[in-house]
């Protein structure tokens, strides 16, 4: 009885969810990392990996497939990974700004003002006093709005890791001579 692989999006459906804790850490650390230094290290960390995860992901079903799985196909299971893996990131990333760090975002902006306010030639920038007038006048993005904005920015940043993780991910399996569908 011979067993068929999964479909791409099967697959993607499945890796969808540990991919997206991933992302979530990610995450999650970013937002925590000015509170605890360590925090910013493994922050850099699991953001440099994240290259690595997708490209496993497209290997693992490159070698399911037994070598047949196309180039657009891995491509294909990179973006639905993103895709998928940035809806449960964006909704744990909401929970956590919303509940546990709800001044997230004016806090990080008044920090880049009084970073900006320390540079002599960025004292009286114009864009530091447009910053510091949207904290005054409670301007800044909502947290959903945020949360949206990194959620098309990491999908389409996805969509081009995997591009390149998916031309690594095709090299031919050990042992094998490189085929060809026919």
């Amino acid at each position: 009885m011979a067993s068929s692989s999964k479909s791409i999006y099967q697959r993607a459906g499945e890796w969808g969810v540990p991919f997206g804790l991933y992302l979530s850490c990610v995450a999650v650390l970013s937002i925590f990392a000015d509170w605890f230094a360590p925090l910013q290290l493994l922050f850099m960390v699991l953001l440099m990996g994240l290259p690595l995860v997708t490209y496993y992901f497209q290997r693992r079903k490159f070698i399911e497939d037994n070598g047949f799985t196309e180039y657009a196909g891995l491509w294909m299971l990179g973006i639905m990974l993103y895709i998928l893996g940035t809806v449960l990131c964006s909704f744990i990333t909401f929970l956590v700004i919303t509940y546990c760090r709800p001044g997230f975002i004016y806090e990080q902006a008044q920090a880049a003002v009084d970073v900006y306010r320390t540079m002599p030639q960025m004292r009286d920038n114009e864009m530091v006093n447009l910053l510091q007038q949207a904290i005054d006048d409670k301007a800044l993005p909502s947290p959903i709005e945020l949360v949206m904005s990194v959620f098309w920015f990491v999908s389409f940043a996805g969509s081009l890791v995997s591009a390149l993780t998916a031309l690594v991910a095709q090299r031919p399996l050990p042992g094998k001579s490189a085929r060809r569908r026919q």
